[in-house]
Parts: C-alpha cells; structure tokens; sequence
C-alpha cells in the first residue's frame, strides 16, 4: 500500500511538472525588464531547467520591487543558449559563473556559491536573494521598509518569530536529533552553534535562504567564512551537505543590522498561505504537489507582458 501511495504521489508530481512547463512558456514572450530605481541588488543562482521559473519569480518580483541591479549566478550546467536568453529578458543583469565564488573555506556546490557570491556584493549594495521557485502576487513594503532602512530580513517559518540566542536555537532544534534514521544537517548544525566558540551575543533564526534581505557589510565574507570553518571543524564532512549553507545564511542574517522576520503568512510556502499571502515559495516537495504553482503563474503572466 505504502508502495502504491509513493508510485500516486509521483505520477501526480511529474504531471504537475510537465503541465507548468506549458503553462509558464509564455514568459519567454514577456519584454525585457527594465533597470529599476530601488536602490538594492537582486541575486540568484540559477540552472538550466529552472529558466521560465527564474524569469517568472524575477518579474512578478520586480513589479513590486523594482531592483536597480541584478546579478545572476549560473549553475555550472548553464549553457550559451540559457545565458543568451538571460540576457535577453535582463539586459543590464551580470552574469556571473558560480566557479568565481569557491573558496577552500566553505563547502562546494548546493546553494554555497550563491551564499558567497551575496558576501561579495554586500561589500558594496543592500542584497536581495531571490530563488527561482517563488512567486509574488501583491506589494512587499516590508521588503522595501527593509532596504530603504538598511536592515535585514527573512522569510519564516511561522507567525511571531524572532532572532533567538545561540542556546535557544540549539534546544529548539534538539528534538530532531531523536528522530529515526539520520538526523538532517540543519538540526545537527543548530545545535551545535553554542559549542563552536561563536561571539556569546551571537543570535540565530530558523529562516530560509531563499528570501532574504542582507544590509550592506564590508566585513559580511569574512565572518561568512569564519562561521564555515568552525561548524566544519565541529560537525566534519556532514557540513558540506545540502542544507548547511541555509544555516550558515540564517547566522549571517540575524547578526545583521536589526534584523527582521516577515510577517507570516504574508511569506510563506503555499501550504501555508491564506488571503493576505503576496509572497509565494513554492519549495522542494510542495512545488508540483499539485497545481496551484502552475495556477498562480498564469493568473500572473498578463501582468508582466507590460512590465
């Protein structure tokens, strides 16, 4: 019976799949986007099977953001006939490899160069991180209250959250350790975050990295690059598994410059969205689970054809 759940469940994801490609084609008809006026850079990594995802979470974003700047990190697999289309529908965008932002001092592949590639540019701009499987449906003046007072913020995980202590983290995360089989890397990081000799005034969220709002700091690489070493050298190989840069981009945000969690479910994934929601992450399982991300691509794809 188990079997034939999992056989349905997959059936159901990979007709999901194949329907949104046809529905989110029309993207690649939408004109370009224009430089924007708001003082920030907009920055993701994007694949190649994520191109009209890409341009769909770009300009429904842009609408209510308006970027001045975007960069985009490509995925190794990225080729010149994804990256001439990015140029196309972005022509002020900078296109940057993902191998310029390796370093020996964190992990490779995963999300890790995206999470370097933002230490970089938030040496000199405010830096929005935008994934490629969300979408935006209303305006986002928390976001923009954000970048006009330089201050950090992040997409939660439920209502009321706030930035905890090093040890409120860890006793919070702690219950995933008893869990059957392996624990997941996100839970052993999080406990160990008091035990690696981090400042005592260090705090922490349990936010995600796909949507986040990092103020600008010179000093941002160097202290992603320290907080790497000391969960390696704490928690060894299992940090450079999926999901550590996620804690890693958590750390950095909540030691930011007044950091902020939004309001929920305002962001959120869309098991957990309700009539206020104008931020959409359609992330991991929940992405084809049905077809509300095809749904909602559509109802937003007449509005970008003027953007």
């Amino acid at each position: 019976m188990h079997l034939l759940f999992r056989l349905n469940q997959r059936v159901r994801r990979d007709f999901h799949r194949w329907r949104y490609r046809h529905i989110v084609e029309p993207v690649l008809s939408t004109p370009p986007l224009p430089r924007g006026g708001q003082p920030f850079t907009l920055l993701s990594m994007v694949q190649p099977s994520d191109l009209a995802s890409y341009l769909m979470a770009l300009k429904s974003f842009a609408r209510m953001a308006n970027p001045q700047r975007v960069v985009i990190v490509c995925d190794p697999a990225m080729g010149k006939f994804e990256m001439n289309t990015l140029i196309a529908h972005v022509p002020h965008a900078e296109l940057r490899h993902a191998g310029d932002f390796t370093h020996p001092k964190i992990p490779r592949g995963g999300t890790w160069e995206r999470l370097n590639a933002i230490a970089a540019y938030a040496s000199e701009d405010y830096v929005v991180q935008l994934d490629a499987d969300t979408l935006t449906s209303g305006p986002v003046p928390e976001v923009l209250a954000s970048i006009h007072g330089g201050s950090g913020f992040v997409a939660g995980e439920q209502a009321g959250q706030q930035c905890v202590s090093l040890p409120a983290a860890a006793n919070h995360a702690r219950p995933w350790l008893d869990d059957p089989g392996v624990p997941h890397i996100i839970a052993v990081a999080e406990v160990a975050l008091p035990e690696v000799g981090l400042p005592a005034q260090a705090r922490y969220v349990r936010g995600c990295s796909g949507f986040t709002g990092f103020p600008r700091a010179q000093d941002m690489r160097e202290r992603l690059l320290d907080f790497s070493a000391r969960m390696g050298d704490r928690i060894g190989l299992r940090w450079r598994e999926w999901g550590s840069e996620q804690v890693a981009s958590n750390y950095l945000l909540a030691n930011s410059v007044r950091p902020t969690v939004l309001p929920f479910p305002r962001y959120a994934t869309p098991d957990a969205a309700d009539g206020t929601t104008v931020f959409w992450h359609f992330i991991g399982p929940v992405r084809f689970a049905n077809g509300q991300y095809g749904r909602l691509s559509s109802m937003l794809l007449p509005a970008l054809v003027g953007s």
